[in-house]
Formats: structure tokens, sequence, C-alpha cells
């Protein structure tokens, strides 16, 4: 904002509070309206997944934040920038995957999470794998430290924008923005950031628009900065990192279903029909949003030259500055921060509850009263923020790469429990340990093992990315070690794949 004037300025930054402000406000009354019953259950329920009472809107645009977030309006720009236009090709593929995938997944989990009363994504999988506090501890440590990765960078994102908005340091801007976030949990939950993200999807629809004909309008034309561009940045449009690009594909592609951030969305929705909708409007929404931002990226190429920017993740939030009235930037940045915020926020949530929810009560202390619970709940949100700020001061260059670590990190240790959880029978806890732990182990053996040279580590990963073979690998060490031990409960598999469960049976 260095260009702008005194007056340009403030008008941004005072709509960009105005919005952010009204933001709070609608998740204030989210709050209120699930303290006076809205849904049904404790307050874990409740907190978790907002009753189970979501509509179409809400469950649609808080599984569009879930799968967006950073990474769509920030990093994969910044990725697109720095490393070429196919990454606009991955981002398409792996979009359209994660809503076909979810379509599949989230109908299952939210149909079995009722049956078995499950308020978080490891809760839900302990159920799964007879309450075995082993798997469950192993998967609350993969879930803090992999998804409290994926929270750092995509925090980073809310902190840049504040760096924009305020020309002052980065570390000041990540502060406020991780005081908001902190806030809006504390104010609403799952319910609160859910329903808030109506209108930030709303205005972020719109905005992303407005943003791309604007841009274009500040160029030559679409077709004329393509072809100058073509000219002067000749190797951008050259395919190269070919199995990086497959691995971010396949990572942000078939894998949503092992982020519980984005898991726990669809344990809020209110029937079948609902989440069938939600998917289908979410779909559309997220497609907008790429048709947009992923367009851009040559008018950012063309407009800020190589070494022009701070950082290649502020492509899109500089280009809002540049080309827009500044109530209009304001809104963008405004829409853009809400989008970012909303992830976030659904992440520091969901770490609160593997915390609270999962490690402590499920696991070390059951018999927990309720009411200490919820200072537990609220200590546990403000630490849990605490920490990814603290990690959050000194992030990457680029959000994308760390988020393809973290996403690694989780694929290998659930994409073997989940689906083969949901959708094979003879899915058993000993199987589901010996997956997520020979995933955990193969990803970082592989993963450090090519970045030191060592030619049989870097022979295996066939040049993609460690986590594809982690996870084939790891998934047939399932599969066998489920076939050589006891079967599951009888009663367990009349839960989770019957249509009539009984609640004891026998063979």
């Amino acid at each position: 904002m260095e260009n702008l004037t005194s007056t340009a300025k403030t008008i941004i930054i005072v709509v960009f509070a105005i919005y952010t402000l009204f933001q709070f406000f609608y998740s204030f009354l989210s709050r209120q309206a699930m303290k006076k019953g809205a849904g049904s259950g404790d307050f874990m329920s409740k907190f978790y997944t907002g009753g189970r009472s979501s509509g179409v809107l809400v469950t649609a645009m808080m599984v569009s934040a879930g799968v967006a977030g950073a990474g769509v309006f920030m990093g994969v720009p910044g990725y697109t920038y720095t490393f070429g236009a196919i990454w606009m090709v991955c981002c398409f593929f792996s979009l359209c995957t994660n809503f076909m995938v979810l379509g599949l997944i989230g109908k299952r989990v939210g149909i079995v999470a009722r049956r078995t009363k499950s308020n978080t994504f490891v809760e839900l999988f302990m159920n799964r794998y007879e309450s075995s506090r082993v798997f469950g501890a192993l998967s609350c440590l993969v879930v803090l430290f992999f998804l409290g990765a994926f929270a750092v960078s995509t925090i980073t994102g809310g902190g840049r924008i504040f760096q924009i908005l305020t020309g002052a340091d980065y570390r000041i801007g990540l502060a406020i923005f991780t005081l908001l976030v902190v806030v809006a949990a504390l104010t609403g939950g799952v319910k609160g950031v859910a329903s808030a993200i109506v209108i930030q999807g709303i205005v972020m629809t719109i905005s992303v628009i407005v943003l791309f004909i604007m841009g274009v309008n500040a160029t030559p034309g679409y077709t004329a900065t393509i072809q100058e561009l073509m000219k002067t940045n000749t190797d951008w449009f050259v395919p190269k990192g070919i199995g990086t690009a497959i691995s971010f594909a396949f990572l942000w592609g078939y894998t949503t279903f092992t982020m519980p951030h984005v898991t726990m969305s669809t344990l809020t929705y209110k029937d079948t029909k609902t989440l069938h909708n939600a998917i289908k409007v979410g779909a559309i929404v997220v497609a907008a949003w790429l048709l947009c931002l992923n367009g851009l990226c040559f008018t950012v190429k063309y407009l800020f030259p190589e070494g022009s920017l701070a950082t290649p993740d502020l492509g899109i939030p500089s280009l809002a500055v540049s080309v827009m009235p500044p109530w209009a930037a304001g809104l963008v940045l405004a829409g853009v921060c809400g989008a970012v915020q909303s992830s976030v926020g659904g992440m520091i949530v969901s770490l609160a509850g593997t915390l609270v929810g999962d490690l402590y009560k499920n696991i070390i202390n059951p018999k927990i009263e309720e009411d200490k619970l919820k200072k537990l709940n609220t200590a546990g949100i403000v630490v849990v923020a605490l920490v990814v700020f603290l990690f959050a001061c000194n992030p990457p260059p680029l959000l994308a790469s760390l988020i393809t670590y973290a996403t690694g990190g989780m694929t290998v240790a659930f994409f073997h429990t989940v689906l083969l959880g949901l959708f094979w029978k003879r899915a058993n806890k000993e199987g589901a340990i010996a997956g997520l732990v020979s995933g955990i182990v193969l990803y970082l053996a592989l993963d450090m093992g090519s970045k030191a040279g060592n030619g049989l580590a870097t022979a295996l990963c066939l040049g993609v990315n460690p986590v594809l073979m982690a996870t084939a690998l790891s998934t047939v060490i399932m599969v066998v070690v489920c076939l050589v031990t006891p079967k599951p409960p009888y009663g367990l598999v009349c839960t989770w794949f019957g249509k009539d469960y009984p609640e004891t049976a026998g063979e």
C-alpha cells in the first residue's frame, strides 16, 4: 500500500474493520442460539458439531472454507507465480476431486458419527477401532503435529493480509489476526465459525469476480497479456516439477477427508439431503473462486514482475489494492481474510477438540465434569492459538510448501485408517495402529532420505512426493495385519455397516 494516499489507506482499513466487527456480531448471535438449544446434544456436541443442525448454505461454505482457505486465495497463486502455469491445472483437478470425495466420504461419516455419537474426528475413529487408547493417542499426536503445521501455514496468510493493510511488521499483523481468530472461536465454536462463513462466502464470491474483471481491465487485455508473458517469461509456461505437481494434485484432491477440520464440517449438517445440496453449492462456489483467482495469476505475473512482491503469496491482495477503489479493495481483503479466518478457526477448534476432548476426556480422564470441560476447552483454544502464533512468526516463503507437508503427514496416517474403516468390515484396531505407525515412519524416512540424497529413498519415491509411496506401502501393511489378526467385534460391525444394528450381538 506504499503508493496509496493516506485517505485511500484509511478507507480500506475502515471498511475492513466494519466488516470484521459485523462478522463478530453475527458469530455472537450464533453462539447465543446454540446456548438456547439450537440442535441437540451436550456441550461438546453443540460446540464441535453445532448440534448437527447446519443448513445447506452453512454446510456448503464451511466445507468450501476448509477445502480452500489460504491455499486457494494465496498459496496456490503464490506457487503459480513462482513455478509456472501448470499449477493452475493441478489446482483445478484437486478441487474438483475434493468435492467428489467429500460427497462419498462425508455422507458415510455423518451417518456413523450420529450412530456412535462422535463429536470429533479422532473420537469417531476411536469408536471404529474398538475404543483403542493406543490408536486414539497416536491419532491425537498426528493431528496436533500435522494439523498444527497446517494451521501455521494458513494463519500466515492472515498475518500477511494485515501486513498489507497496515504496512506494519508482519508479526504485528499476525498477532492481530490471531486475536481475531481466538475471539471468533471462543464466541461461536463451530456454529459461530460456520454461520459467519455464509456472509463471508457471498462477499468473497462477488469480490473475486469483480477483482477478476478489474484486474484484466488493468492490462492490455487477457489474450494480449498471455501473449506478452509467453515472450518475456517463456520458461513460466514450460511444465516443470511434474512429480511435485502430481503429488500436489493427489494430496489436495483425494485426501481431503484425512484433514480433521474438513471432516468435522461433515458432522454438522442437518440431514443427508442437506449434505448433498451443500456439496453441489460448495463445488460451484469454489469453482468460481478458482476460475477467477487462477485466471488472475496471468495478470499478477504481468503487473508485478519477478522481485516486485515482498513474497509471492501477496500477489492477489496486492492486485486488489492496486486496481480497485479503496472501499472495494477493503471488501476484497476483508473477504479473503474472513475466509482464511474461518479456515484457521475451524483448525483451532479441531485442534482444541483433539487436545481436550480426545486426548484428555476420552483417554486420560473420561469422568471429567462438564463445567471443568468447558473451562479446559476455553484454555485449550487459547493455548493452541498461542502455539500456532509462535510457530507462524517465522513462516516459509511459500505457504503451499508447508501446506503440502502438513497434508502429507495426515494422509499417511489416516488415508487407509479412514477409508478402510468406513468401507471394509474386516478393518480392526491392530491393522489401524500398524497402518498409522508405518505410514508416519515411512513418510519421514523417505522424505528425509530423499532430501539427504539417499539413493534407495530417492528411487522408492519414483520422482513424486514421498507421501504417495508411504501411503501405498502402509495401506498394504494395514490390510495384511488386519487379515492375520482377529476380526472386529460383531456388534461394532453392525453399528458401522448394518441398517439395523443391535446394541449387543454375538457371532
